[in-house]
């Protein structure tokens, strides 16, 4: 027969199985099952913390509560050299840092004597404690803190001694004003003399600037150039204001005097000016000459052109309008003239005050630049004489404020003497002992869990190797007796054998009575109890009254005789009916005290038992003894450490493997069946052997696991009996492990 893969193993149908982790049931059988380490945890955490308790020294805690105030406290309206905006988060944050700086610490220390002098060492019992370490210890047990959204910080000191951390509370705050007042003082004292020595020097530089402005003074020539600009500028807007109004006048003149000269000579035009027109000469000869114009109209009506008076009075009318035109002329000609000189007259006033203004500005212009200067220095002098006023004022502000003491934080609860200790904690303690070891037995516990690959539960067989449980089997208690007694062949109304009638049950019920006569019995590994599943089951059809043999193939390590007659002695049996030494009468043995039993021994020992039975004819040992009896059981070997079963699992009916629970590993058990399904093996089910019994349903169970066949002869069977008979001293070793 070909080996099969080692690795080719059946898929997982799922992925979470039965009695896993994210089951409810397999999380509650996990806790009852791990109750006893839950409990040994709590118990240990628990006595832990008590002895924590009574041994820890009993610390007092006292705290001085402070408010830091808003503003400096004002006695005058006089402002402090260094001021802080006491409002802000950074401020309060940095006065409850500077309440524990080890400087003020130090000093509270040597105020209460509890500081040796500098460069002595104190040995306290075997220890030797120096001042740096009195000191960093005092600074672990001080602690400030600022009340959130307030302006209040707390000063808490720990001390074995309750009066002692009072004191020490007060003495910190005490110290911490007289530190504040001194370092205030101080940087009153170093502004004082910064000041003084800042208004000596200003004083001299106000001296120079006064003296620079006087002697310009005396180099422009003028007092006060001031009250110089104070004359021009007026003079200047005023030449403005004239020059302005020459301008616009010049502009009407020329304008006016253009146009006269664009008159024109025709004597209806002209007359049509109302300067010409309105003269009195014109006036008169207008009028002439209408009555003359008159008279005319009426001499021509009466008179002929060669009439003399006609031609006298047609004569004195173009005298008089040659009379009119002249006149007209000479009036325009005046106009012109008139407008002439007037336009004249403007331009001539028009530059004269153009000059006047460049006169006054060219003045302007030099009193500007003597300005300059005298500006320059008078603003230095005003500038020196204001630094200098301010630094004598501020000097005598700061000699005040000097004798003022300004308290930044106010004390709101002194520190009282604590009537109960701080720590240890006791309830937190206790509190934090039992979550702990309820958390650590938790942690172990699930851990073990995971680390745990052995079939658990009925649910968890059926889900990994998707065949049906045939039968649990509890842990059955050995009764007391010689030799290994038979469970199935108890009362009838004992557990023990109402589980092997079950058993039988449910083979019964797996197909025809003809196709289940042979029934194989196997495990993965050695101890897993198949020896003692197939005896008890041979032993419950027996019961049934059905004739039984029940044969040990289990050439290397064979264990029915053990379990029958209490030892090995190699009785003739199997090997010896393949080799052709024994007929098939002569090795099969009735049991003496269960009827219709027969059992065959493994027989002699064989230096190659897979070679034997390769070779030998199986099916002839199960034709002869079906001639014989009614149901034939077969115990065989492992199937993992050897290949012997895998060479007889396709001859028989049905095979059962027995599979210890909560130890033979999932994988061994996976590896089993695919080697079985290999060989073409009527796998019929899996029987569960040693399953504690559990309030729930379903059973569980946690055991060290580890599994190895070891040498199969004597020896090995001698140290496998040793150590199944060795147990647990509180309770016997159950009897379902051969």
């Amino acid at each position: 027969m070909p080996n099969p893969d080692p690795l080719d193993l059946p898929p997982s149908l799922e992925t979470s199985a039965p009695g896993s982790i994210s089951d409810l049931h397999g999380v509650i059988r996990l806790l009852l099952d791990k109750s006893w380490l839950i409990v040994s945890c709590l118990v240990l955490a628990l006595l832990a913390a008590a002895v924590y308790v009574e041994r820890a020294p009993r610390v007092y805690a006292a705290t001085t509560t402070v408010q830091v105030e808003q503003a400096d406290a004002k006695v005058v309206k006089v402002e402090q050299v260094v001021s802080e905006d006491m409002r802000s988060q950074e401020t309060l944050n940095t006065v409850a840092q500077k309440l524990s700086n080890l400087a003020l610490l130090t000093q509270v220390l040597e105020e209460n004597h509890l500081l040796p002098p500098e460069g002595t060492v104190v040995t306290n019992g075997s220890k030797t404690v120096t001042r740096e370490n009195i000191i960093s210890q005092f600074e672990k047990n001080v602690k400030t803190s600022l009340r959130r959204n307030t302006r209040l910080i707390d000063i808490t000191v720990r001390n074995t001694d309750p009066g002692l951390a009072a004191r020490l509370a007060n003495s910190l705050v005490k110290n911490y004003l007289g530190q504040d007042a001194l370092v205030q003082s101080s940087v009153n004292e170093e502004a004082g003399v910064f000041l003084r020595r800042e208004a000596d020097r200003l004083k001299k530089k106000l001296e120079a600037s006064d003296q620079a402005l006087q002697d310009y003074r005396k180099q422009v020539g003028s007092v006060s150039l001031e009250q110089s600009q104070d004359v021009i500028t007026p003079q200047l807007q005023d030449l403005n204001e004239r020059l302005t109004q020459s301008k616009a006048s010049l502009v009407q003149a020329q304008g006016a005097y253009q146009d006269s000269l664009k008159m024109s000579t025709n004597t209806e035009d002209l007359l049509a000016y109302p300067q010409i027109a309105i003269e009195p000469d014109m006036v008169q000869i207008s009028t002439d000459l209408a009555r003359l114009e008159n008279d005319f109209a009426v001499i021509r009506q009466r008179y002929r052109e060669a009439h003399p008076k006609y031609i006298l009075a047609a004569s004195s009318l173009a005298g008089l309008k040659g009379q009119l035109a002249a006149n007209a002329l000479k009036a325009r000609a005046r106009i012109q003239e008139s407008l002439r000189i007037a336009y004249q007259n403007v331009l001539t006033a028009k530059q004269g005050l153009e000059t006047q203004m460049h006169e006054v500005e060219t003045n302007a212009m030099k009193l500007s630049d003597s300005a300059v200067r005298f500006n320059v220095l008078t603003r230095e002098l005003r500038s020196d004489q204001a630094l200098f006023d301010s630094v004598i004022g501020r000097l005598g502000e700061t000699s005040v404020a000097g004798q003022i003491t300004a308290e930044r934080i106010r004390v709101i609860q002194p520190a009282l003497v604590p009537e109960l200790p701080a720590s240890p904690k006791i309830k937190l303690i206790f509190a934090l002992a039992l979550f702990g070891g309820l958390a650590v037995g938790l942690g172990i516990s699930f851990v073990l869990n995971s680390m745990d690959t052995s079939f658990r539960t009925v649910d968890e067989v059926e889900h990994y190797l998707a065949l049906p449980v045939l039968g649990a089997i509890p842990k059955l208690p050995k009764t007391e007796g010689k030799g290994n007694d038979l469970a199935a062949a108890q009362d009838s109304n004992s557990p023990n054998a109402e589980v092997f009638r079950t058993l039988r049950a449910t083979l019964s019920m797996l197909g025809r009575e003809n196709d289940r006569k042979t029934y194989l019995f196997t495990s993965s590994l050695p101890g897993e109890g198949k020896t003692f599943t197939s005896v008890n089951y041979a032993v419950s059809l027996a019961q049934q009254g059905l004739r039984t043999l029940l044969v040990d193939i289990d050439l290397r390590r064979p264990m029915i005789e053990k379990f029958f007659l209490g030892k090995t002695s190699r009785l003739p049996g199997v090997t010896d009916y393949f080799l052709g030494r024994k007929k098939f009468d002569e090795l099969c043995q009735p049991h003496q005290d269960v009827p219709k039993l027969s059992w065959m021994a493994a027989g002699s020992s064989v230096p190659n038992p897979s070679e034997l039975l390769m070779s030998a004819d199986f099916q002839k040992l199960l034709s002869e003894g079906l001639a014989h009896y009614d149901r034939i059981v077969i115990d065989t070997a492992p199937i993992l450490p050897v290949s012997d079963t895998l060479l007889l699992a396709g001859k028989v009916q049905t095979v059962v493997l027995v599979v210890q629970a909560c130890k033979t590993s999932r994988k061994a058990v996976e590896r089993s069946v695919q080697l079985l399904k290999n060989a073409s093996a009527p796998t019929g089910g899996v029987v569960l052997n040693l399953l504690p019994k559990r309030r729930l349903s379903g059973y569980y169970y946690s055991y060290h696991h580890g599994y190895g066949y070891g040498n199969y002869g004597e020896k090995a069977a001698d140290k496998t009996s040793d150590d199944t008979r060795g147990n647990l001293a509180s309770e016997a070793r159950p009897e379902n492990l051969l």
